[in-house]
Formats: structure tokens, C-alpha cells, sequence
């Protein structure tokens, strides 16, 4: 009975992964595919996948894709953007041939697992019902856009929500192997390696003895060692990457975040369209973020998600010529966690109300050719 039982509950946790991950990818395209409705009836000519190509950071994904990194010319400075994701799209384009396709169904599939491995993490502290609120405001991020384009935060959020989740977990093993390819995907994701290690001191407390095996986590700064290599055996310099971003066309200097916030202040006030949708959305969102950071304390969220959502923050914000403040922020999952462990009703319904609302504007206007970031 014991061991029938223990296989049904398999069954069933099986069956909630897939039915949670089958919600993202649904939830996804139909909000894409309302945004698609409404272009129509603007322009009825406008192919969509050949927007997708060219939206934002996707050309620079597809060229590494088909070229990979390149040692000198006007490619060069594409080893600003680290080599998982166009890894993963010239693998899946062998078979898809097509790098458009392949890169929408690496985000789609991964937005999929961020959403099941959230519902999984969710449950280890909540009820089903914060659970599913932290997926719902999830899928309706005002820039969750994002999620559903050829860029990075897609793949970015699941595998950092499931690194998190083998860390609770303590399979230090998995965490360490995930978070390894989490520092491989975008700047932010060596942070992974805070919560993972305040995981493994609060176990090795408890039970009052090391962990061994916690020394898998040293696999993960490897995956930002590795992307250093590739600067180094692709261009003769370990920190290649650091000139080219501070040059041409990114600018991008580390800054202090108040240096930060007051450039997009100060860009935003000469452009009033652009610091609709790109200036002024990060610099709230910035203090949006650390307020939600307090109301974790508050609200006792796990230490490690505000260990991790701080030190997102943090590295996010000081970029001394930021464009894409809004987009970082919204593969942050301890945000999401946060916001689910409100009890307030009616806080919860302004914050579905104004994220839905939003993700859905966004959404028509980005599909316009609106210069969302």
C-alpha cells in the first residue's frame, strides 16, 4: 500500500508539473496572440515572424547563432552577450532549420519550466493559492513580453527558479549544475550563487556538520569563468567584453546606482515618448522592487529569494547607460514570490488589475514597433 501510494503521489505531482507547464506556454500565447489580433487590424500585411528576427537584441542572438563569436570587425562586439541561448539555437536549428523558430520555442518551452519549477518552489512554503497567485502575476509582467520574444529572460527565469528550487530541495548536485548554466546566460546569473550557498550554510547548521556535496556549488562562478575563456580564446582578452560594452552603441559603464537612475532620469526628460516605456517605467520599477524587497522581510519570505532578489537589484542597477532596466527586473522570480505572499485582497486585485493591463499594452504596443526594450 505504502509503495502504491508512493507511486500515485508521483503520478500526481508528474501530472501537476505538466499541467502547470502546459498554463505558461497556453497563458503565453494568448496573450501574444491578442497583441497579433490587434496588429491585424492595423496593419494586415505585417509578417510576424520576420518582426520577431528583428525585434530588439534578437539579430545579435541569431548572428552568434549561425556565426558564432567573432575575433575582429563589426561583429566583434557581440561577445557582449553571453553564449547559452545562441548555443542552444544553433543546436535546436539542425533540426528546426529556421533561427527565428528555434529561438521562439527555446523561450516558449523555457517560460513553460520556469512556471511548473515556480508552482513546485512555491509549494514548499505556500498554500495552492499563493502558489498559483505567484504564477498569475507572472504571466501577466507587464514586460513579460519578453517571455514570449527571442531574448534570454525566458531561459534566464527558469533556470534560476530551478536552481533555487534543488537548493531547497538540497540536491546541491542539480542546484550546482543549473546554476553553472544560469552564469552562462546573462550577467545576473552568477547571483545565483548567493542563495545556493546561504541555502547550504543554513543546512549545514541545522544539521550541524558540512556538507560535502555543498561543494558542487563552486560549479557555478565556472559558468562565468567558461564565458571569460571564450573572451579570451576568441579575442586574446579575458575582459573583452568590458570595452566593447562600454563602446559603441551600448555605453555601458558600471556606475553607482544613483548615477544610474539619475542618467535615466535626466535621457528620459529630453525624449517624452521614450521615457514612457523605457526611462521612467525602470527607474520606478527600481523602487518598486525595493519596496517589494522590504515587504519580504515583512512578510517573511525566505531569506535566500530576498538574498538573491537584492543582489539582482543591485547588479541590475548599476549600469551607468540602462535600457533595459524594466525587462532585468522582470526575470527576477523573488518578485514574483513576494508579491504572491501579500495577504491584502484588495492590494492583490490593484496588482492584477495594473500588471494585466499593462502586460496587455505593452504587448500591442512592442508588436507595433513601439522601442520597448
Amino acid at each position: 500500500m505504502k509503495n502504491k501510494n508512493l507511486t500515485n503521489g508521483k503520478d500526481r505531482s508528474a501530472q501537476i508539473f505538466l499541467l502547470v507547464f502546459a498554463a505558461g506556454i497556453l497563458t503565453k500565447l494568448l496573450i501574444f496572440g491578442v497583441g497579433v489580433l490587434f496588429l491585424r487590424r492595423l496593419d494586415p500585411d505585417k509578417k510576424i515572424l520576420d518582426f520577431m528576427a528583428q525585434a530588439g537584441d534578437v539579430p545579435h542572438y541569431i548572428n552568434i547563432a549561425q556565426n558564432g563569436y567573432a575575433s575582429y570587425g563589426e561583429n566583434a562586439n557581440k561577445i557582449v552577450f553571453y553564449p547559452l541561448f545562441p548555443l542552444l539555437m544553433r543546436i535546436l536549428a539542425t533540426v528546426f532549420r529556421n533561427y527565428t523558430v528555434s529561438g521562439l520555442i527555446i523561450s516558449y518551452a523555457a517560460f513553460g519550466t520556469a512556471s511548473a519549477y515556480l508552482y513546485k518552489l512555491m509549494r514548499i512554503d505556500y498554500d495552492v493559492e499563493k502558489s498559483v497567485d505567484a504564477l498569475l502575476l507572472m504571466f501577466i509582467a507587464p514586460y513579460g513580453l519578453f517571455f514570449t520574444s527571442i531574448h534570454t529572460e525566458s531561459l534566464f527565469l527558469a533556470l534560476s527558479i530551478t536552481t533555487l528550487y534543488y537548493a531547497r530541495k538540497e540536491n546541491w548536485l542539480a542546484a550546482s549544475l543549473i546554476g553553472y548554466l544560469t552564469a552562462l546566460t546573462k550577467t545576473q546569473g552568477v547571483i545565483i550563487l548567493a542563495p545556493v550557498v546561504y541555502e547550504l550554510i543554513i543546512c549545514s547548521i541545522r544539521d550541524k556538520k558540512f556538507k560535502k556535496s555543498g561543494l558542487f556549488a563552486m560549479f557555478i562562478p565556472l559558468g562565468f569563468v567558461t564565458y571569460l575563456a571564450i573572451n579570451k580564446i576568441v579575442q586574446g582578452d579575458w575582459f573583452a567584453f568590458v570595452a566593447h560594452q562600454a563602446a559603441a552603441p551600448w555605453y555601458n559603464t558600471a556606475k553607482w546606482i544613483s548615477e544610474s537612475l539619475a542618467t535615466s532620469y535626466d535621457v528620459g526628460a529630453g525624449n517624452f515618448s521614450l521615457s514612457l516605456i523605457i526611462y521612467h517605467p525602470q527607474i520606478w520599477l527600481f523602487f518598486v522592487a525595493v519596496a517589494f524587497l522590504f515587504v519580504g522581510l515583512y512578510k517573511n519570505v525566505r531569506t535566500s529569494y530576498l538574498v538573491f532578489m537584492g543582489a539582482y537589484i543591485m547588479t541590475t542597477y548599476l549600469q551607468g547607460w540602462m535600457l533595459s532596466g524594466a525587462r532585468y527586473i522582470t526575470s527576477c522570480a523573488s518578485i514574483y514570490i513576494v508579491m504572491a505572499s501579500i495577504d491584502n485582497k484588495i492590494i492583490k486585485y490593484i496588482m492584477y488589475l495594473g500588471t494585466g493591463l499593462l502586460c496587455i499594452c505593452y504587448m500591442a504596443m512592442w508588436l507595433q514597433g513601439y522601442a520597448i526594450m
